[in-house]
């Protein structure tokens, strides 16, 4: 039943994505498909009345062979129509032979109209009905757009394992231990370990700490790499061959990115002895997350010398005998197994909002109802959590609770699996199955990134609205409710639903800025997506296995040395591909194989010299995403011109990345997402033309403009919807005031959230226009500040970033009674011409949440006043060489978790 269940959501997701994609061709494709336009029109009301049957298909309570292929063969269909329409148009684009491509276009609609009334005669003739039930899950629900601190919710039960795991990672002893947390999946392992490596007190007793992942897939160099970062890995040390870097300039604030290129060339023993030499004198915490082979520990174990006393290193692990072999002395501890009062506790936490309960708290009844089902779970935490996210979306009645009863009770006698790992899988399969259609195809997108890895909220949005995944409602711009509102929306029902893990939260403390999937959950998407076509994710070398997932709509190719440009897996995939993410270098794309491509990103893992598109991007006239990384220079074809639906171009990574815009440029009037990095050129045009006539009213994120482009005639050229905006290369006073004096009029339209400008000529002029922008929560400038030109920041700013900016006592007077300032980062880069003291008052920075300062040579003492930064939860400071002492009032700030 679960198949049919799943088959019915995808069906009727991919048949809402056809008729939206049909509508569109018919109106922006007009001329093109004249002729033709009334077969397809017929076949667009066809589906709609397909899709009205698939609705509530899922209300199926019984199994049925004939519905899963019934279904399978309507998805087929529909795909099958927008591929024809979408490749007859490409055709129509690119040749003179028009009237025979409309006749091949005639025929091969016709036999998709014999195969729907096919599809349709069978529905009735072997008796296919479908309920016709409750469809209230199936519309955009109305979600809160901030989400609380659950993290304690989800260790409430672990109180006893944290102060064992404690007592042992801070006991002392002569020899370097490897101390193991050891469970089954969904356990809370990797929850557990995090709550304690996070422990105020287990941060002040080492020295240094880090925390790696290593997946299946592990790569060593890059989990040696990324520990020598976080232990404190510095660019000076005298054994880093020609690695040599200036203290006090800009490129300090690249420090990470330039070490990780240093190490990037450096071999495994080259990184086991620097590692080694690195942590020779220090107290080490070290975490390897999730290790599946003990081959992974034997590979990096003599990178971690005996140390200081004490020196630990932590896994979270799966496997019993990894920690057992790893160190026989050292005990393993489990997390226990819920009791069923615990899981009904932790049920109850996650399913029904504190500020729901009233006076009385939880009826009998659905108490009751709680605990059964809390109990069926077997004591797993992932699954509880699951479960309270599904009953978290149903109306707290006893009937609701008591229909969820019994799909879980029939899952598990149905399949008469008793273990723990099975139940996971049913709560999954089941809150899976609840799912609305539209957000089926949105989690299991999610498959798509890597283990254990923080997904940006920002390029997830984009990726959806690129695929066409995104229900629209009415007009993008009414009422400032834009496409990308909608898509942040979805997730977060997936949020609510504990489908996803929020990881990070943005600035203002309320929305999402990274989440992750637990490997289970990922595990599971992976599964269903490559059963459906979904998705497929290759990682084996050669080319079998791109053969063999031909035919899937979405390839996700991780690097591997035996898969390059010059092998034929290029000219096996399938002509239906609609996304291809690829960590390998592409010559070319053939137009066969390529030309209903929507989104495609390629990274060319940190290659140094010139680097071009493939051959053939021009072709890709369905283009909506395209994101290039991990090249030094970049030279875009003229090519990219003719990729007029191209709504998100990503050029940023790294930001030293240098490329060479060409004219065609400005014929992206779809264009809604450009992020370019710092250094980038045109030949011979105005970047102006790019934002010729309405363009510029798409735009909801421009980053790493300059700031000539976006001046006209002396007026500053209109972006009414932008959310995000970073402006570069300011030359003059006068530019800043041109921009400062436009923008101030368009924050009037609540759409500016996220502003950075980047003034390198000396001291920025008078700055009293920000005090317009009364939404907008963050800010980053870059060049010299004075007092008075602070006092002009508004109220609403959570973020604040500055750089290139003296620091004094008049000014952190005024940064302190922002009220809503929750992070601020100050890496000034200038010296005072003698040393000098910052006071941090009693009631100032009264949300401050997050402390960065770095580079502040003369910084010689700090006095923290009882009563300030009462909401200090972190504290980062980097080279303030002549700071005497930690300020004695940081004893105060009892919320300081973090202090490096």
């Amino acid at each position: 039943m679960a198949e049919v269940l799943i088959a019915t959501k995808l069906a009727e997701a991919v048949l809402s994505q056809v008729v939206r994609s049909i509508a569109q061709l018919l109106i922006h494709e007009a001329a093109s498909l004249k002729g033709v336009e009334n077969d397809i029109k017929n076949l667009q009301n066809e589906l709609r009345w397909m899709k009205s049957f698939l609705k509530d298909a899922d209300r199926k309570q019984e199994q049925d062979e004939r519905v899963r292929i019934w279904i399978t063969e309507v998805r087929d269909v529909a795909t099958e129509i927008e591929d024809s329409v979408e490749t007859y148009i490409f055709k129509v684009r690119s040749s003179y032979i028009k009237p025979f491509h409309l006749r091949k276009l005639r025929t091969k609609l016709s036999t998709i109209k014999d195969n729907l009334r096919s599809i349709s005669e069978k529905m009735q003739r072997y008796q296919i009905q479908f309920s016709n039930g409750d469809q209230g899950t199936n519309s955009l629900r109305n979600l809160r757009r901030s989400y609380p601190d659950d993290e304690e919710d989800d260790i409430i039960m672990l109180m006893d394992t944290m102060a064992a795991l404690k007592a042992q990672l801070m006991a002392l002893g002569n020899r370097r231990c490897v101390v193991s947390v050891v469970g089954m999946a969904g356990l809370g392992k990797t929850t557990l370990a995090k709550k304690v490596y996070n422990d105020a007190d287990v941060k002040k007793h080492f020295d240094c700490c880090a925390w790696v992942f290593l997946s299946q897939q592990y790569v060593i160099k890059e989990v040696l790499s990324e520990i020598l970062i976080q232990v404190g890995f510095q660019s000076d040390h005298p054994n880093r061959r020609n690695f040599e870097r200036q203290k006090y300039t800009k490129e300090s604030l690249e420090e990470r990115k330039s070490k990780r290129e240093f190490l990037n060339g450096l071999d495994d023993h080259e990184l086991i002895c620097l590692l080694k030499n690195e942590l020779e004198e220090k107290r080490y915490l070290i975490v390897l997350d999730d290790i599946w082979h003990i081959d992974a520990w034997n590979r990096v174990q003599n990178a971690f010398p005996i140390g200081k006393l004490g020196s630990k290193v932590m896994f979270t692990t799966r496997i019993e005998t990894i920690a057992s072999s790893a160190d026989p002395l050292s005990p393993p501890i489990s997390p226990p197994f819920l009791t069923p009062s615990e899981s009904w506790e932790l049920l109850k936490r996650k399913a029904i909002p504190r500020e729901t309960l009233g006076e009385h708290g939880i009826p009998f009844e659905l108490e009751e109802l709680g605990k059964t089902m809390a109990e069926k779970c077997g004591g797993l935490p992932l699954a509880i959590i699951v479960l309270g996210g599904f009953l978290r979306t149903k109306i707290n009645s006893v009937d609701e609770w008591v229909k969820v009863l019994k799909d879980v009770k029939s899952r598990m006698i149905n399949q008469l699996k008793s273990t723990q790992q099975y139940r996971v899988e049913d709560i999954l399969e089941l809150s899976f199955q609840d799912l609305p259609y539209y957000l089926k195809p949105c989690f299991l997108y999610l498959g798509r990134f890597p283990e254990d890895s923080e997904i940006a909220k920002g390029r997830l949005i984009r990726l959806w609205i690129a695929e066409g995944f995104i229900p629209t409602v009415g007009n993008e711009e009414d009422g400032g409710r834009l496409i990308e509102d909608i898509a942040e929306q979805c997730l977060g029902e997936l949020i609510d639903r504990c489908m996803v893990q929020v990881s990070k939260k943005d600035n203002t403390g309320k929305g999402v800025k990274t989440f992750r999937l637990h490997d289970l959950m990922r595990d599971f998407c992976i599964s269903k997506a490559k059963e459906k076509l979904f998705l497929e994710i290759v990682q084996s070398s050669g080319t079998n296995q791109i053969a063999t997932t031909a035919r899937s709509r979405r390839i996700v190719i991780h690097m591997n040395h035996d898969l390059d440009g010059q092998t034929p897996w290029v000219g096996q995939v399938h002509s239906n591909l609609r996304s291809l993410f690829c960590s390998v270098p592409i010559l070319s794309l053939k137009k066969e194989n390529f030309l209903l491509l929507r989104v495609l990103e390629l990274d060319f893992q940190r290659r140094d010299g010139a680097c071009k598109l493939p051959s053939g991007i021009g072709n890709l006239i369905y283009l909506r995403h395209l994101k290039v990384c991990g090249v030094r220079r970049l030279r875009l074809p003229k090519s990219i011109g003719n990729l007029l639906l191209l709504q998100t171009l990503y050029l940023r990574r790294p930001k030293n990345m240098e490329v060479m815009l060409p004219s065609t440029m400005s014929r992206l009037r779809h264009l809604r997402h450009l992020l370019l990095p710092a250094y980038y050129s045109r030949r011979g045009w105005a970047m102006g033309a790019l934002f010729a006539n309405d363009s510029l009213k798409n735009f909801v994120t421009l980053k790493g403009i300059k700031a000539r482009h976006l001046i006209r005639d002396n007026e500053v050229l209109p972006l009414s919807n932008i959310r995000d905006l970073e402006i570069t290369d300011f030359r003059s006073d006068k530019e800043v005031t041109l921009v400062l004096n436009s923008l101030s009029f368009h924050s009037q339209l609540g759409s500016l959230q996220s502003l950075g400008m980047h003034f390198e000529g000396g001291e920025f002029p008078n700055l009293e226009l920000l005090s317009h922008c009364h939404l907008l929560s963050k800010l980053s400038l870059e060049g010299q500040l004075s007092q008075e030109n602070l006092r002009f920041l508004p109220e609403s700013l959570t973020k604040f970033q500055v750089s290139l900016c003296s620091c004094d006592q008049d000014k952190i007077a005024v940064l302190e009674k922002l009220p809503n300032l929750r992070i601020l980062q100050w890496y000034s880069f200038h010296g005072n011409d003698v040393g000098y003291k910052l006071v941090f008052s009693d009631g100032g920075f009264p949300k401050l949440e997050i402390l960065r300062l770095g580079h502040f040579p003369n910084f010689v003492e700090w006095e923290v006043e009882e009563g300030a930064m009462p909401n200090l939860k972190k504290l980062d400071m980097v080279y303030v060489p002549q700071l005497r002492m930690i300020p004695e009032g940081l004893k105060h700030v009892t919320t300081l978790r973090e202090l490096n």
